[in-house]
């Protein structure tokens, strides 16, 4: 550990390499053993961390990136004689053009300090996630972050412009055109987005920017059979068209969780309905937006289509409807600690996996119950169970009650939004086949030969 160290302080100086003892005292976000490995670097620029890349290289060193810690895969999980690279001191935004709509940012921005530093220009990002005050840009990146907005904006990949990354031989590929039209060769940049590190580093990325809409409106729906979401996200969308920026769904166990913690307040609704919808879309005006929606709503609830809604009037009422939905971590309070999926289906499949995963529960036992969630525009839904802490050991049974269940739909994948990381490698093979498989060890193998770049993260190094 002391030669690491001395190797790495010749190159990011020596206040800047953390060893086992500082370590202890840093928080490790969502994977616990984040910081396994016993030092962690601070490369201040590209340069830098070019130079780290090279020398860990060359020496057989691991490195594992390290965001805001805020994954739910073990993707930053690290071991001894490994190095961890935080980005926390590349955390500047480089340029903001508002004409062009773009942002230049480091990897360690966090997406709240951009959305601050652009709402006075009128701007923002299209992708917003919960955990928006931790997560940094280079990790949404890096996992390809979808959100709440995804309707209407599209992935990262989608809001990606550009990229600056580090390979593991050091070679910097600056990617960074800023330009909104670009066909000048292989678009190298999409492969990095969504490889949770084990590619190249990134550590400059070009955002494509969106105006704040005049106007946004979200009102909360119950209804009493699951089964009309299809129907009803269908026709929100061609009523609304691109006006509507979110459609999410909680079923009733989820949504009890969540609105009954210390704190909260009165719940947006009353519970006892089968599944409730939280529906956003934007305008012109708050008052011709509100009317478009409550127009919408109108013949829904005198056909009982839905059974009961509320539309927000005011900024508060708004944080409770989407806190009901974004307060994940309320799961854990229900016995301590909690186990997260992420998956994703055809919209025609959702509410039969939903209804085919709770009965497979129950049949395995009444004391597993599934907390479902998610962006019903997109396909997503997210599974938590909550667990003791010494349960993680019993993680198979439910990895089981996904995953079979989730088998019996097709086009169906494992991760729709949160990356593979350690956590779901075992299981890839369940949506990828084999000679795809085997391209995507190909590409690892071809810019990381010596397996450098968060070894063992999403591809096993033999496979």
């Amino acid at each position: 550990m002391a030669a690491t160290k001395d190797i790495f302080s010749a190159i990011v100086g020596a206040e800047h390499v953390l060893t086992a003892e500082r370590l202890a005292t840093r928080n490790p976000g969502y994977c616990a053993d984040a910081m396994g490995a016993a030092v962690l670097v601070r490369p201040a620029n590209s340069a830098e961390l070019s130079s780290v890349c090279k020398t860990a290289d060359a020496l057989g060193i691991g490195l594992v990136p390290h965001g805001g810690l805020t994954g739910l895969v073990d993707g930053t999980r690290s071991h001894p004689g490994e190095v961890i690279v935080s980005f926390e001191r590349m955390s500047r935004i480089l340029d903001i053009d508002p004409l062009q709509g773009v942002a230049v940012v480091e990897p360690g921005v966090t997406l709240e300090t951009l959305q601050s530093e652009l709402e006075p220009l009128g701007l923002m990002t299209g992708v917003d996630i919960p955990s928006r005050g931790s997560c940094t840009i280079g990790g949404m990146v890096s996992t390809n972050a979808g959100g709440i907005q995804v309707l209407k904006y599209g992935m990262m990949r989608e809001n990606v412009l550009g990229l600056e990354v580090v390979l593991a031989d050091g070679r910097i590929l600056d990617l960074t055109n800023t330009l909104v039209k670009n066909n000048a060769g292989y678009d190298l940049k999409q492969i990095f987005i969504g490889s949770e590190g084990t590619l190249g580093l990134v550590t400059k990325i070009v955002l494509k920017l969106w105006p704040i809409p005049a106007s946004a409106c979200c009102a909360m729906l119950a209804c009493d059979d699951p089964e009309v979401l299809p129907a009803l996200f269908d026709k929100s969308r061609r009523n609304f068209g691109a006006d509507l920026m979110s459609f999410e769904a909680m079923w009733p166990e989820y949504y009890d969780v969540t609105t009954s913690q210390p704190g909260f307040g009165r719940p947006p609704l009353p519970s006892g309905h089968g599944i409730y919808v939280i529906i956003e879309l934007c305008g012109q005006s708050d008052a011709e937006t509100e009317a478009r929606l409550v127009a919408f709503l109108e013949p829904l609830l005198d056909d009982r289509t839905i059974a009961d809604a509320v539309v927000a009037q005011s900024g508060s009422e708004r944080n409770a409807i989407w806190r009901s939905r974004e307060d994940s971590d309320a799961v854990d309070s229900v016995l301590g600690a909690s186990l997260s999926y992420d998956v994703g289906l055809k919209l025609a499949d959702l509410t039969n996996y939903a209804v085919r995963l709770r009965k497979r529960c129950t049949v395995k036992s009444t004391d597993i119950v599934p907390y479902i969630f998610g962006h019903v525009g997109d396909g997503n839904l997210h599974v938590m169970f909550a667990i003791h802490d010494g349960d993680l050991g019993r993680r198979e049974i439910f990895d089981g009650l996904v995953y079979d269940t989730l088998a019996e739909f097709s086009g169906s994948t494992i991760s729709a939004e949160h990356g593979i990381g350690l956590e779901k490698r075992a299981v890839l093979t369940r949506s990828l086949a084999s000679n795809t498989l085997a391209t995507l060890v190909e590409l690892k193998k071809a810019l990381d030969p010596c397996n450098t770049l968060n070894p063992g993260k999403v591809i096993a190094a033999d496979e």
